[in-house]
């Protein structure tokens, strides 16, 4: 299997274990990032999609970890859909499935249509519009529809003050429309990735009054952020969520990150791209594996399904199959 890893960003953790892993079985592999997917000419006309200069159609399976972002959207998007458009190559997942789970006003109504519960959200483009959503619940919070890391994300609990109106007045002004939800008061997030439908690892993310969110909203490290990750084995009925979840969104591997609330899970976000790179290397092997297991298992299952399609249609035009 010739495979390709679309890389978050250079030298990223997870990327690099995925690919040892699979170059320990066997397996030609190739990390790149977005930038390096373009187009070449085709002599007399036309072009034909290229990764880092090598035809996009010399590889078996495309592994999309690309990060979709509120700057970059664009040119993400635009570039995944030139190699969704390579006859024969596997890309897991999809685009459409991937820019459908980034944007997060997409992926709540899909889970709310497959019956995954989610906090009460709406969206909001004016103070007008946070002000009734906080009438209304009391707590809110506010956060762009694409983005990670915590970035912009923001808590409102009790009375709007002075600084709480700059936050929000900045976050619209950056963004145009946000989302807002009702705040679900817990004491940490729960991580399950699932992979290939099974869940993979569970992680807890034990927050404080402070850090009520497990990622502090910079591209920096804080070294004062007060969470503690604890490798845990989730209860049968969060894992269940994430699986459905998961399937909702239509991703073969994902991370559920949800929170439990008066005894009842709620569904925060269905990561794409899950990491694990803070998790020791023992632990990182886990997801390493299943992700390799689940893109062998989805390449054999596709040769199948063209050998079969071939000899159907040399059956019906009484050609030779090729080999």
């Amino acid at each position: 299997m010739k495979l390709g890893i679309l890389s978050w960003e250079p030298d990223e953790l997870e990327s690099v274990g995925i690919a040892e892993e699979a170059r320990e079985r066997g397996h030609d592999v190739a990390l790149f990032t977005i930038e390096d997917i373009g187009c070449s000419a085709v002599p007399g006309g036309g072009t034909r999609p290229v990764i880092a200069s090598v035809p996009a159609d010399d590889f078996d399976v495309i592994l999309s970890r690309a990060h979709v972002g509120h700057q970059n959207w664009r040119d993400t998007v635009e570039r995944l859909h030139l190699l969704a458009t390579v006859p024969g190559l596997l890309m897991v997942d999809t685009v459409d499935t991937h820019v459908r789970t980034v944007s997060k006003f997409a992926m709540l109504h899909q889970l709310t249509a497959a019956g995954v519960r989610v906090p009460e959200t709406r969206s909001c483009r004016t103070l007008a519009d946070v002000r009734a959503a906080h009438h209304d619940w009391g707590s809110v919070v506010v956060k762009p529809s694409v983005g990670f890391g915590g970035i912009d994300v923001e808590r409102f609990l009790g009375d709007f003050t002075d600084s709480d109106i700059v936050r929000i007045e900045g976050v619209l002004a950056k963004y145009g429309e946000v989302i807002c939800q009702r705040y679900c008061p817990h004491g940490g997030d729960t991580r399950i990735l699932i992979i290939d439908g099974e869940p993979a690892l569970g992680v807890q993310f034990y927050t404080s009054a402070r850090a009520w969110k497990p990622f502090p909203g910079t591209t920096q490290e804080d070294a004062s952020w007060d969470v503690r990750i604890e490798i845990v084995d989730p209860p049968r009925e969060a894992v269940d969520i994430a699986a459905r979840a998961t399937a909702a969104m239509g991703l073969s591997y994902s991370g559920v990150d949800m929170v439990r609330v008066d005894g009842e899970y709620f569904v925060m976000e269905v990561n794409v791209v899950p990491g694990w790179d803070a998790l020791p290397p023992d632990v990182r092997a886990i997801p390493e594996r299943a992700v390799v297991d689940l893109l062998e298992k989805r390449f054999a299952a596709e040769r199948v399904a063209t050998l079969e399609h071939n000899a159907c249609v040399c059956t019906m035009t009484g050609r030779r199959p090729s080999p």
